[in-house]
């Protein structure tokens, strides 16, 4: 009873916050339309900043608030719960503790279904476990998902060690996605492979030598954006299409 009532709070709060004309354009952004990605998605209309600052207010709150806002009707809610937990990660010392996040965190995929909330969560609730050494069979297990955001998750989450200088595992996790056809898994893993460039522009090249015959145009542009414009021009002839 008490986490339903801690739920209910943060839901009134985010429904006095709520804006019809940007719920609506947040709707199309969103691609929330028959057949689209994010069918049957549902917004209250609330921007990035006031929604850090309602996680912020409620830091403290029980998992099991975040667990019922996970399963909330509207986008917001459930982004709410995944700032929260993805702030509580961060903010941790207690390696128990990062593990226990870190579980309940997939142990509610349902909850991650936008490309904006894997991409506000999955760096660090899951890349914070590869940092340590945890999860790296997790990861690759997940990228073999059917589920789409399962995927995206996968692959945005090795930008986690990425950050922190560890290229494995996101070469080895964005050649399993190579073949994959869907646009939003193509951006994702040209974005990570992108950000492995940065660190070691070795690596992502040799990752194009050896697979860019087979990558979409997508992965490729992504991928280039930050290498010279010979080099650029080089893959982009090589890409599958």
């Amino acid at each position: 009873m008490a986490s339903s009532r801690q739920a209910e709070v943060i839901q009134a709060e985010l429904e006095s916050l709520a804006n019809r004309a940007d719920a609506r354009q947040l709707a199309r952004f969103f691609k929330t339309g028959p057949g689209e990605y994010g069918e049957g998605d549902r917004f209250l209309g609330i921007r990035a900043p006031a929604l850090e600052s309602v996680a912020r207010r409620h830091q403290e709150v029980e998992l099991g608030v975040l667990a019922e806002l996970l399963e909330g009707a509207f986008h917001e809610e459930r982004m709410v719960a995944l700032r929260i937990l993805r702030n509580r990660y961060r903010r941790t010392r207690s390696d128990s503790d990062r593990r226990r996040l870190a579980r309940f965190y997939l142990d509610h995929p349902d909850g991650v279904d936008n490309w904006d909330l894997v991409d506000i969560s999955a760096p660090w609730l899951i890349g914070g476990e590869l940092v340590r050494g945890r999860l790296a069979g997790t990861v690759r297990r997940m990228a073999d998902s059917p589920d789409l955001w399962i995927r995206r998750q996968a692959v945005v989450a090795t930008l986690g060690p990425v950050r922190q200088g560890q290229l494995d595992p996101a070469p080895e996790i964005c050649a399993v996605l190579v073949p994959d056809h869907e646009d939003l898994i193509q951006k994702a893993t040209g974005w990570v492979l992108r950000e492995v460039g940065k660190r070691d522009r070795t690596s992502l090249t040799d990752f194009l030598d050896r697979h860019g015959t087979e990558m979409g145009r997508t992965a490729v542009r992504y991928s280039i954006e930050r290498l010279p414009e010979d080099q650029r021009r080089h893959y982009l002839q090589v890409t599958r299409g």
